[in-house]
């Protein structure tokens, strides 16, 4: 019989450094194009689990020592090698009991009929907005869980003011997956209740393209910068966008982009392979998350100097 004990012994086993056992029932009311149910109508658990990202990936961006890294490394080895891995032997490991398990790593280049919003990380983004129902009632496929909710409802973490997932040991430097599974536990994780986030806004002050405010991530705006349209991109020269009338407000961060014209302007912004990956190098070396982290070991710190003193 497969425990919550065996289920965290073979993720661990197999290079997770995070697990949540999320109940099924929390995603009620949950849009049926992000509804595990929809997936796996018979389902009693998500398990989720989650890989570090190393935090020098990011350093050395910053640095400018070393950009394609932390895309290759940081993003897609771990997306695409390290967690198929994984999820097939964890899947084997539920199906040889006899259960089901669907296995869900993210989607980096699809979102669902309906959302508009882009990856930064990939090439470009596909709104499936052709796909249709099989019948009346039913999601259009393809049925995408929101990672962010799932993280939180299998008490691992919660999503902070640019929609990276926090957690308590790692901050946003880790890469979700998740199992939806017709398994049963006699116990499930609380879902996180913790805001990490408080609203301190360094992200918004590290981001180089002003793709963050109160309201969140402009992920139109963050694609141009994430692929060095700022002035701080030590391969940009006089004549890339020369062609661009508003060149130096786009360098300074101060030009507004949306869908049409962070399209437009993507060729242009093509300073290390990415094709061939389909992934866009991290030009602006997520400068919001290292200072999101920082901001968070900081205030660890301090919580831990009071209560040493307490």
């Amino acid at each position: 019989m497969l425990t919550r004990e065996i289920i965290m012994e073979k993720a661990r086993e197999y290079g997770a450094d995070l697990c949540g056992f999320g109940d099924v029932s929390l995603f009620a009311g949950t849009d049926p194009q992000r509804n595990p149910l929809c997936i796996l109508p018979t389902a009693k658990s998500v398990l989720g689990f989650a890989f570090r990202t190393p935090r020098a990936l990011y350093e050395t961006a910053e640095r400018g020592y070393q950009y394609a890294n932390l895309t290759t490394m940081g993003v897609k080895v771990l997306d695409e090698e390290c967690s198929e891995i994984f999820l097939l032997k964890m899947a084997r490991l539920i199906e040889n009991e006899g259960y089901d398990a669907c296995v869900q790593r993210r989607v980096s280049n699809l979102r669902i009929k309906g959302d508009h919003t882009q990856n930064p990380e990939v090439v470009d983004t596909y709104e499936l907005s052709l796909a249709e129902a099989v019948a009346p009632g039913k999601p259009a496929p393809d049925v995408i869980l929101d990672f962010a909710q799932a993280a939180e409802i299998c008490g691992m973490g919660k999503a902070g003011r640019t929609g990276s997932v926090l957690t308590p040991r790692f901050g946003p430097f880790q890469r979700f997956v998740f199992i939806v599974t017709n398994l049963p536990f006699e116990t499930y994780d609380a879902p996180f209740s913790q805001d990490l986030c408080d609203g301190c806004m360094e992200c918004a002050k590290a981001c180089k393209g002003n793709a963050i405010d109160e309201h969140g991530l402009d992920t139109w705006q963050c694609s141009v910068y994430y692929r060095g349209a700022h002035s701080s991109n030590p391969y940009m020269t006089d004549e890339i966008l020369a062609d661009e009338p508003d060149r130096e407000a786009i360098l300074r961060g101060e030009k507004r982009f949306d869908r049409e014209s962070a399209r437009a302007i993507y060729p242009k912004l093509d300073f290390l392979p990415s094709h061939l990956k389909g992934y866009s190098p991290c030009m602006c070396g997520k400068a919001c998350d290292l200072a999101c982290y920082r901001h968070l070991m900081a205030r660890r710190a301090e919580l831990q100097k009071e209560c040493d003193k307490r």
